[in-house]
């Protein structure tokens, strides 16, 4: 018996669906002036992952017709909130429209669940 080569390890390793929605999201809402952070949660627990990453504060959930749930939870500085998250909710749906993955985003939620202050960021 032979081992699998590495040509059908890295196509087997390939991410889901799911997994480069939440990896599209994420980098989209980091790239986003206000954000700060990405949020895992207290204990760890919004996480999406698989066999080569998690990504810490994003949910990405199948839902019943095929497509995919994608909640963030953020850290952002005091700025105006809602619009902070209409400017991710917009740079995610460019991301997805680019990556050729519209069709399998339905929606995103986003919790902002920390606002910081520039003397916490080190900005000033």
């Amino acid at each position: 018996m032979t081992a699998p080569s590495s040509a059908s390890r890295s196509e087997s390793a390939a991410p889901s669906e799911r997994v480069l929605l939440a990896r599209l999201a994420l980098d989209a809402a980091l790239g986003v002036p206000g954000v700060v952070s990405a949020d895992a949660g207290r204990f760890g627990t919004r996480v999406t992952a698989d066999r080569e990453e998690r990504l810490s504060g994003v949910l990405a959930t199948a839902l019943a017709d095929g497509g995919y749930a994608v909640e963030l939870y953020l850290v952002s500085e005091a700025v105006p909130l809602h619009p902070l998250a209409d400017r991710i909710r917009e740079r995610v749906d460019r991301a997805a429209a680019s990556a050729g993955l519209a069709a399998a985003l339905r929606y995103v939620d986003i919790a902002i669940e920390d606002v910081v202050t520039p003397d916490e960021t080190g900005m000033k």
